[in-house]
């Protein structure tokens, strides 16, 4: 009790040494060019997240200044922003974009200990070298792709499958680990191809894929070439023979408001809630959408979640910060704030599914993924809707470094 008192005067000394202050935090993505179908509700997701914490004083006495840049995908102009806001702004937190530009980042980073959370969940910013501070806030592309491979072997053994990824790091983050699973579950990857956002006419694409006797298509990209690859699908009548799924940024509402009634059957590996669940980030996410005048579109797309969910978690790293350390946030208070966020000091904002362990947010030293539940759904009737319980993936912790 003694303990628990004296903890207490801490957090609470902490909040008033915090008094008067502004903090920032920065994020820079592509709000326009390539992937800005992603980067736009997702900046959307943190400058909400961003209004709402000073509304509601999430942070006493601390006045939260979220800076939001367009990068438009452009790996310079990242390194531009994120070296200009080091030397006059000196945000406590980085929240990134681009897998592209989140590698090139790594090392400084590192050098200046910056705590990132990029929107690429590419298992090498996390894996070393320079990975101290780089943190996902939910399971990685790999896992993602390994899983829908686990998922597939539940009820078609030696399944023949093709990979289709966007022709970046981001899209290539998946193929290494994805061989390695097909190895030890017995399925042949027997393509891959790089298709980006100027895929208007798929024929030959699926042609080829189909004489090579794909069974399944594994999409990583996001959800505008996946669209235009599904209705083609439909229109040559592959798609009663060929199914077809992807990692995170391929689906959700975006994919279904893009293809259409093409959609349909698509499977998806997500770790997000979707708008139709009653989850406490939902219910907030509808609620902020609704103050703040977002379309239907931000509001429906899951990168707006995840931009909720990153901003969330910096959030609450701040607030951490300044409980601890007598009110200061910086990125090293906030850096010791994030890998004490485990065991019962895990964060549940209700954004991202928990594992069977109740567990949604948890990092450590050396784990740096946050929300490592997810769940496999499927568009049926004009919506996501999800086919498993959370789970994680046993496989890919073996594929990882073998």
């Amino acid at each position: 009790m003694k303990r628990a008192i004296i903890l207490g005067m801490m957090a609470m000394l902490g909040l008033v040494m915090a008094q008067g202050r502004t903090v920032n935090l920065l994020w820079s993505g592509a709000v326009t060019g390539p992937t800005s179908d992603v980067g736009g509700p997702y900046g959307a997701g943190i400058e909400d997240y961003c209004k709402y914490a000073n509304d509601q004083k999430l942070i006493p006495g601390v006045t939260l200044n979220c800076t939001v840049r367009d990068d438009q995908y452009q790996n310079p102009n990242t390194q531009r922003i994120f070296e200009e806001a080091l030397d006059r702004a000196k945000p406590a937190m980085y929240l990134g974009y681009s897998t592209g530009a989140m590698l090139q980042l790594k090392p400084l980073i590192n050098e200046v200990k910056m705590p990132t959370l990029p929107a690429s969940a590419h298992i090498g910013l996390i894996d070393p070298p320079n990975n101290q501070y780089m943190f996902l806030p939910v399971s990685s592309y790999s896992e993602q792709v390994v899983a829908l491979m686990e998922y597939i072997n539940r009820t078609d053994k030696n399944a023949k499958i093709a990979l289709v990824v966007n022709p970046s790091p981001f899209g290539r983050a998946v193929v290494d680990h994805a061989r390695r699973a097909a190895q030890r579950l017995g399925q042949s990857i027997v393509d891959v191809r790089e298709v980006g956002g100027g895929n208007l006419d798929n024929t030959a694409l699926l042609r080829a894929l189909d004489a090579a006797g794909a069974q399944y298509i594994i999409h990583q990209n996001v959800a505008g070439p996946v669209a235009n690859i599904l209705k083609d699908a439909k229109r040559l009548g592959l798609d009663k023979k060929i199914k077809q799924m992807g990692a995170v940024y391929t689906g959700g509402a975006d994919l279904i408001r893009l293809a259409g009634d093409a959609a349909e059957g698509f499977l998806w590996a997500s770790s997000y809630y979707t708008l139709d669940e009653n989850a406490p980030g939902i219910n907030l996410q509808k609620q902020l959408a609704a103050k703040y005048n977002r379309s239907a579109d931000i509001l429906n797309s899951t990168n707006y979640t995840a931009g909720m969910l990153a901003a969330a978690i910096a959030v609450e790293a701040m607030k951490r910060a300044a409980q601890r350390f007598s009110g200061r946030i910086d990125n090293e208070t906030v850096y010791q704030a994030l890998i004490g966020m485990n065991g019962p000091n895990a964060f549940k904002p209700g954004f991202a599914v928990s594992t069977k362990a109740g567990i949604e947010i948890d990092f450590t030293r050396t784990e740096q993924t946050g929300a490592e539940g997810l769940r496999v759904l499927e568009a049926k009737g004009g919506k996501f809707v999800p086919v498993t319980d959370p789970f994680t993936s046993a496989l890919f912790r073996q594929v990882r470094n073998p």
